[in-house]
């Protein structure tokens, strides 16, 4: 009777199991997402990665969410009459101190053994104000109008 009971669910099983065809229903559709969708596990993944791609600048919405902190009583109570926290906090360039590190650079050999006799790196480094050249472009500037007509008579601007 258990081999009989047996025999027979496996049939039913098995029956039960070839009715179903893996037919494909995209097999007589042209569509690139529905092959995706059916046959590959990551379809969804893939998909969202191409939205991203695509994504443009103005889709994005920047939110700056400022966390405001609730102590649960007015702080302007305990504190002085016009209390500024941020004052005082001005950048001035003036008061930041540079120290520059001259560090020694200790080779392991001496290095006048090779250069010529009297060699002097600084030399010809002189600094000569008159080899400097200096040239000013001057550049035309429209206003859209007539400047003379608004300037007294005899107007010259670089007269002392």
């Amino acid at each position: 009777m258990k081999n009989a009971t047996l025999l027979i669910s496996t049939i039913l099983i098995s029956l039960s199991l070839f009715s179903f065809s893996g037919k494909d229903k995209c097999l007589k559709s042209d569509d690139i997402n529905c092959y995706i969708e059916t046959h590959n596990p990551f379809a969804e993944g893939l998909l969202m990665d191409e939205e991203v791609r695509n994504l443009s600048l103005d889709q994005i919405t920047l939110i700056d969410e400022e966390e405001e902190i609730n102590l649960g009583f007015d702080t302007a109570n305990y504190l002085p009459f016009g209390f500024d926290a941020y004052a005082g906090m001005e950048l001035d360039l003036n008061s930041i101190i540079v120290e520059e590190l001259d560090e020694e650079i200790v080779l392991d050999f001496d290095p006048a053994k090779y250069l010529p006799l009297g060699f002097n790196a600084y030399d010809g480094m002189e600094l000569n104000l008159n080899d400097i050249v200096l040239e000013e472009l001057e550049e035309e500037i429209n206003l859209g109008f007539e400047v003379r007509n608004y300037l007294p008579k005899g107007f010259d601007p670089y007269a002392k």
